[in-house]
């Protein structure tokens, strides 16, 4: 099993609502306002399944965000 970290990328009032995985960009959230926020994010971290992009993968991943976000 490869080596992967849960990094927190988004706080909502100091709140962890977003997560991703180092290893795969997997993205995990959860709702500031249900009070198990931070604990529902590890949850779904623990439970997914990393799928490596290869590179051009991840590449059209990134401009496919970056054109959502416009």
């Amino acid at each position: 099993m490869p080596k992967r970290n849960l990094r927190i990328v988004k706080r909502v009032r100091n709140v962890p609502v977003l997560g991703v995985c180092e290893y795969c960009n997997a993205q995990f959230s959860g709702d500031p306002d249900m009070g198990n926020a931070q604990s529902a994010i590890q949850e779904q971290f623990n439970a997914h399944k990393c799928k490596r992009l290869d590179a051009s993968q991840n590449a059209v991943r990134i401009v496919r965000e970056s054109i959502e976000d416009h």
